[in-house]
């Protein structure tokens, strides 16, 4: 197996630091917008103006006061917010439109279109990376960034997508009071629906919902943090003790191009602990067979991608090597035999 990848050019880098730059202003300019009220307008009730307010979540419209200098000001600061607000978000979303074509002339690192769609609208509520991480092969454009390589082409397409949830792990980007706080309703489901009504539950595999196209979501949880899970959670999960192993170490995150052009933001596992844990899938007993030989060669790149391209950010040394289970210890001896590989203080590279 070849595993030198093809490098990414300054050029490329470029490109994909811009989109990530853009995307990330155009999150919180939306996030900004999302907190102002839907619109706001004037009702004549019994013969008096009243200033009503409509919001995305509130089912009826608030009444904010009958006409007054107070409720005119509160009229006023509203509209020329929401003018700024849509005028910020059309000129970051013009610029972040010119670098994703970029993006897409030069080939890099992309994932399909409906699941960039369900991060974006994760990200926007604020559950990427707080409550849920990108376990699958979606996760593996992100790696090709980090990578500064591409090194996994023909093995990145998928027809389904496999989300971890991180609640009150150490790898959450957020606080502990904040990710262990009372969580209401289902966070994945809700935004399953919003991006596509026809999402259900499969009631075959509880853990897992479909569309009418038969695209597949599932919900994947560690022991530690099924308690984290809302109590009103339609996804019937069953803990998994191997996920355990992607809530280890240090996740990354990264903004890749969507196929369709547009941008599709990745939280992804710590790549040592992916890269090992796919190795292991790829000799469980009660792995799908026509998962298998993709598992094997996804974890041997990616280690050797991690190896030669994210030290010192993601070392493999001694420390790391003796902070493995038994079960991916097993994985990295027979990996670092077959590559030559010995692990030394700082990450060694002794083999390249």
């Amino acid at each position: 197996m070849d595993i030198n990848g093809l490098n990414l050019s300054d050029e490329d880098l470029r490109i994909v630091a811009n989109t990530s730059q853009f995307y990330e202003a155009l999150l919180v300019a939306m996030r900004e917008a999302q907190a102002l009220p839907e619109r706001m307008s004037w009702k004549t009730v019994s013969g008096a103006d009243y200033l009503y307010e409509w919001r995305r979540e509130a089912g009826q419209p608030k009444s904010r006061g009958r006409r007054s200098a107070e409720t005119e000001a509160l009229f006023s600061r509203f509209t020329s917010e929401r003018v700024a607000a849509d005028e910020r978000i059309a000129s970051i979303s013009a610029r972040m439109a010119s670098s994703l074509a970029q993006y897409r002339a030069l080939r890099l690192p992309q994932i399909m279109e409906l699941p960039a769609r369900i991060l974006r609208e994760l990200d926007l509520r604020g559950d990427l990376g707080v409550n849920l991480i990108v376990v699958g092969t979606n996760a593996f454009a992100a790696y090709e960034i980090e990578a500064r390589e591409r090194f996994a082409r023909g093995l990145d397409e998928t027809e389904d997508f496999d989300l971890g949830w991180c609640r009150g792990a150490s790898i959450a980007l957020q606080p502990a009071e904040v990710r262990t706080g009372r969580l209401v309703g289902s966070p994945l489901f809700s935004a399953l629906k919003k991006v596509d009504s026809s999402f259900r539950l499969n009631k075959a595999r509880p853990y897992q919902a479909i569309n009418n196209n038969g695209y597949e979501v599932e919900l994947l949880t560690a022991p530690s943090v099924m308690k984290t899970l809302s109590a009103s959670e339609v996804f019937s999960t069953a803990a998994i003790p191997e996920q355990e192993w992607l809530l280890l170490g240090r996740p990354l995150r990264h903004v890749v191009c969507a196929r369709d052009g547009t941008p599709a933001p990745l939280v992804v596992p710590d790549p040592r602990w992916m890269g090992l844990h796919k190795l292991w899938l790829a000799k469980k007993p009660t792995r799908r067979a026509d998962k298998k030989d993709k598992d094997a060669r996804q974890g041997e790149l990616l280690l050797s991608a991690v190896a030669r391209k994210m030290t010192p950010a993601y070392p493999m040394n001694v420390d790391f090597v003796l902070s493995l289970p038994a079960e991916l210890l097993d994985e990295f001896n027979a990996w670092a035999a077959r590559n030559k590989f010995v692990p030394g203080k700082t990450g060694a590279r002794q083999w390249w």
